[in-house]
């Protein structure tokens, strides 16, 4: 559907960019932000202000939240046909300014997401873990 550019610019929008200002992006990026956006929306049927709320540490305990930030995930190319993440493939996409401060997010959060659990929680609990170990840092679109 989308280039090889989507997996990094998911990433990029979901977890990394510096201090608590949205960044700006070309008109192409916004386009496939908008649409991967758009997709999950329509899949999972989350509320707008449940998203933006997340950016202020407010993680509502819903289903379809949770199950938005995994189709990021899914959308992006980022997790095999077992729903695990590649975090592996994930960190590879981080641009160097950013790879040592999200790296240290990211791997410590990762032991939350464990096959035990569905992947919409999974996804719900690395994504709140990831907010509170940085939440300058910490994005969702």
């Amino acid at each position: 559907m989308f280039t090889g550019t989507l997996p990094l610019v998911v990433f990029l929008a979901t977890f990394a960019y510096g201090g608590k200002e949205k960044p700006v992006f070309s008109d192409e990026i916004k386009e496939i932000i908008q649409t991967v956006h758009d997709e999950c929306v329509a899949k999972t049927g989350v509320a707008e202000e449940d998203i933006t709320n997340c950016e202020n540490g407010i993680f509502k305990e819903d289903p379809k939240l949770k199950c938005y930030m995994f189709c990021l995930m899914e959308e992006a190319s980022l997790v095999d046909d077992d729903d695990a993440v590649d975090y592996d493939m994930l960190v590879s996409l981080i641009p160097e300014e950013y790879v040592d401060r999200t790296t240290k997010m990211i791997f410590s959060c990762k032991h939350l997401d464990t096959p035990d659990k569905d992947k919409c929680q999974r996804a719900f609990e690395v994504h709140k873990c990831s907010y509170e170990k940085d939440p300058d840092l910490y994005f969702l679109f």
